[in-house]
């Protein structure tokens, strides 16, 4: 299985109405988490578990999402948090033989903010249903995430880079 924007698009569409900004948080970063779970590197899933220092990165990378206008960039920072936490621990989230050496984020990470504020606003003007508004959203992000790369090791020399999907 790999990352796919219809997963997504459920988890969000899922969320319920928070009456805190840290329930909203977590519920989003819960969202994106679960989206994650179906990353593959060499078709080895995320290792249950294993997520959990990013997940709390992004949580914490959301902190003032609920402040005007914030969404979008904090949506990216989050995001950004939540990869940053990724790739040190590669080597536990996806267990390979031989083992992970490296990894790299996707490299469309800094254009999220870009891709979503669009379509808030078109989902807000055209007062679209959750799940298509849901959809929609997901359907921006998930273009961004796709690209980032594992290298499994050791020999081939500087190991096999291999895509995480």
């Amino acid at each position: 299985m790999a990352l796919l924007a219809a997963t997504l698009g459920t988890q969000l569409a899922n969320m319920t109405p928070q009456d805190t900004e840290a329930a909203a948080i977590s519920n989003l970063a819960t969202a994106f988490d679960t989206y994650f779970q179906g990353a593959t590197v060499a078709g080895i899933p995320v290792t249950p578990g294993s997520t959990a220092g990013a997940k709390a990165a992004m949580s914490g990378a959301l902190v003032g999402i609920s402040a005007p206008g914030a969404g979008a960039a904090k949506i990216q920072a989050g995001i950004i948090a939540y990869w940053g936490a990724v790739v040190p621990a590669a080597v536990t989230i996806w267990v390979t033989v031989p083992p992970i050496i490296s990894a790299t984020p996707p490299p469309g990470l800094a254009g999220i903010a870009a891709a979503i504020t669009p379509v808030f606003a078109s989902n807000q003007a055209g007062d679209l249903p959750l799940a298509t508004a849901a959809n929609n959203v997901a359907n921006a992000i998930h273009p961004t995430q796709l690209g980032g790369i594992a290298v499994i090791g050791p020999p081939p020399p500087g190991g096999t880079p291999t895509p995480i999907l």
